[in-house]
């Protein structure tokens, strides 16, 4: 039975201008102890599908139209905000993009990270300050003990993202959901934030979302992705079959766009136009006004569907064997 499965999920904001759809039915399962990498542009409705899965988009304007999602068999979308709390920061939690708006500047690192224990574990002050010394030590912090009682501004970025994954991972979570968590951090502190990571998970043995629009970290830490356009899963795969045969026009747009994908002195490649306005419907596939292969039938409507065992594309021509 499959850790976390997702069905049709629909989330979109009420706005003056209009709803904006920015999750248009987006369907994926996580197994125990494997690593989904979701990929895609900035606002194709990576963070929104993870956000909507924990209750913690604001409502209004945010609404879950429609979906399921079965963690254990309990549907998140629509149980009690009780029962989500229950789940939130104990058997699922969440690393956020930026930590240093993640984090609140008036309290104590420490008193952060040792928050799920005191919410979920009823533990007590000083059980739970000596087990939030060890989440920090495992994660590479140094003078843990010291650095208790430091406040978030007194970390580099680095640091502070470190303490964000102590904090997610102190209470033991069955899913660990990381939102782009090397955004802004130098190469090196990059390798070492998704090499901890990986590392908790072997000794954790949880699952991770990893989302990200890095295909370099795809291709080194998910086992399978699905690429996200336009608030829709275009495509999915493992990551070795993804990259050795895309078979979306998206997917390989992305990889043409790849600076180690140029010659020396070229050119870099860009995707021609822009995303399409997610307020207005979007009559086919949404790709379509800025892909090189469409044509006619492109501006039927399309789902995803199976195109090679485990491999699945929402891209007409390729469902027809034209592409």
């Amino acid at each position: 039975m499959s850790l976390l499965t997702v069905e049709n999920l629909r989330t979109y904001f009420h706005t003056r201008a209009g709803v904006v759809r920015a999750v248009g039915g987006v369907s994926f399962v996580v197994e125990a102890g494997e690593t989904l990498g979701i990929v895609g542009e900035s606002g194709c409705g990576k963070t929104v599908t993870c956000l909507s899965l924990l209750g913690l988009l604001p409502t209004p304007p945010a609404k879950v139209e429609s979906g399921v999602a079965l963690f254990d068999g309990q549907d998140l979308l629509h149980c009690s905000m009780q029962d989500l709390r229950r789940v939130r920061g104990k058997d699922i939690a969440m690393v956020f993009q930026d930590p240093m708006t993640a984090l609140n500047p008036c309290m104590t690192t420490g008193a952060q990270v040792a928050e799920a224990l005191v919410v979920h574990e009823r533990c007590s002050r000083t059980d739970a300050r000596a087990r939030a010394i060890e989440a920090l030590e495992s994660v590479g912090i140094p003078d843990a003990a010291s650095r208790l009682d430091a406040y978030p501004h007194e970390f580099s970025g680095g640091m502070r993202q470190r303490v964000m994954i102590a904090a997610a991972l102190i209470a033991h979570p069955r899913l660990l959901i990381a939102d782009e968590p090397t955004t802004a951090l130098d190469v090196t502190v990059q390798a070492q934030i998704l090499d901890l990571i990986k590392a908790r998970q072997r000794e954790m043995g949880m699952a991770v979302i990893l989302v990200t629009h890095d295909l370099g970290v795809v291709a080194e830490t998910c086992d399978r992705v699905a690429v996200m356009y336009a608030g829709q899963i275009v495509e999915s795969a493992r990551v070795e079959a993804l990259f050795t045969a895309p078979q979306h026009p998206y997917t390989r747009a992305l990889m043409r766009s790849l600076p180690a994908a140029h010659a020396r002195g070229e050119s870099l490649y860009t995707i021609p136009g822009r995303p399409p306005d997610l307020i207005a419907p979007i009559a086919g596939c949404p790709f379509a006004p800025r892909c090189e292969h469409a044509t006619e039938v492109c501006r039927a409507p399309v789902s995803l569907q199976e195109v090679r065992p485990g491999h699945c594309s929402a891209c007409t021509r390729v469902q027809t064997g034209d592409l």
